[in-house]
């Protein structure tokens, strides 16, 4: 499935790739050893398969979408969500590709587990599964992708960083465009699950991101070290999705409490779904 082809003429850019072609002759990829080089491959390649896996997740946040009658411009840009994930995963591929010096095969397609957020109602679950994909989520991803940007040095690795960021401030806007546009009953339904799902994302973050290696080069390329991503998903919760929350209306209080009392290294041990 990660191929050019599977990507929507009706897509953001026409049905190419990107805005701009890729540098994927970066000159800075030669001067890398075969261990970076390796390393490197195997961090991209896999972002490759988690952005196919998102990809599914955005056809269950488009559907419902459409099942809570959600502005239509929304919905339009959840459909186009998904075809960016198909890009995603297609510039994951060529990027491993350009580090391994040849065309890699598609990796394995990872399985997507969609939340059953078990005793809300059908109406609150689609409704907390936009939240959690996209405003959370999402916008943790836009964190991670700044600090990579930020970090990175080698052309490619800026290049894509900057394609790929561009994207996930859109897909947060859907969340948060669609939170302004519900009923302030179903807001209200939505609070006792607020921490929870924070604390469920930035654990599946850190569970994804915690084998990564602490290396300049990496970091250079990409990949940054796992003390730095830690307080990049720290400060997408205190920065973004606390002020988006409070803007809103919304308890915000046991995430502010709860991240003043846990350290980084314990936010990988926040429990699943269930309100507390």
């Amino acid at each position: 499935m990660a191929s050019h082809e599977v990507i929507a003429p009706w897509g953001r850019w026409g049905g190419e790739l990107t805005s701009r072609p890729l540098p994927l002759g970066d000159p800075s990829i030669e001067t890398l050893s075969d261990d970076v080089r390796e390393d490197l491959v195997t961090i991209w390649i896999g972002r490759a398969a988690s952005e196919r896996r998102v990809a599914d997740a955005f056809e269950v946040i488009r559907d419902a979408l459409v099942a809570l009658k959600a502005p239509s411009e929304i919905v339009k840009l959840a459909t186009r969500g998904v075809d960016d994930e198909y890009r995603h995963t297609e510039i994951s591929q060529q990027v491993a590709s350009a580090y391994a010096g040849k065309r890699l095969d598609p990796p394995p397609r990872l399985p997507l587990v969609v939340p059953s957020f078990e005793g809300a109602s059908e109406e609150l679950r689609h409704v907390l599964h936009v939240f959690g994909h996209c405003a959370v989520n999402e916008t943790t991803a836009s964190a991670f992708l700044e600090t990579c940007l930020h970090l990175s040095k080698g052309e490619l690795a800026r290049a894509v960083c900057r394609e790929l960021l561009s994207d996930e401030i859109d897909h947060a806007r859907i969340g948060w465009g669609f939170l302004e546009s519900l009923r302030p009953q179903l807001r209200d339904q939505m609070v006792p699950w607020l921490l929870p799902i924070v604390r469920a994302n930035l654990r599946v973050w850190r569970e994804t991101r915690r084998a990564q290696l602490d290396d300049e080069l990496l970091a250079g390329h990409g990949a940054p070290p796992p003390h730095v991503i830690d307080e990049a998903l720290i400060g997408a919760v205190a920065d973004l999705i606390v002020p988006g929350l409070d803007r809103l209306g919304m308890p915000t209080e046991p995430i502010t409490r709860w991240l003043a009392e846990a350290a980084p290294s314990e936010v990988v041990r926040a429990q699943g779904f269930e309100p507390r």
